[in-house]
């Protein structure tokens, strides 16, 4: 799966790919003000990576997926868990940013 952000807006693609995941950002200028907006999550301190919302992206999946996406994004989750990716929270999964 992977999250794209434009300035009109974030929208998820490929979400029933729980094997893979990414920000894609098409307009860096406004990546802050997109994230509040939307409730996304957060930039890092070192703008490398953004700390994604995991209630934002099961909205954005919503309707759009298999009935076992729920299990395999969970299973998604707990690898994230076990590589440290997710924050102390366990409320955002950090993704890696690629510019498009």
């Amino acid at each position: 799966m992977r999250l794209l952000i434009a300035p009109s807006g974030p929208e998820l693609a490929d979400p029933d790919d729980c094997t893979r995941f990414h920000v894609e950002v098409g307009a860096e200028d406004r990546l802050r003000d997109v994230l509040a907006e939307h409730g996304l999550g957060r930039l890092d301190d070192g703008g490398e990576h953004i700390h994604v919302a995991i209630d934002a992206l099961r909205k954005l999946a919503d309707g759009r997926t298999a009935d076992d996406w729920s299990t395999r994004f969970d299973g998604m989750l707990s690898y994230a868990a076990s590589k440290g990716w997710l924050d102390r929270t366990g409320t955002h999964v950090r993704a890696h940013i690629e510019c498009s």
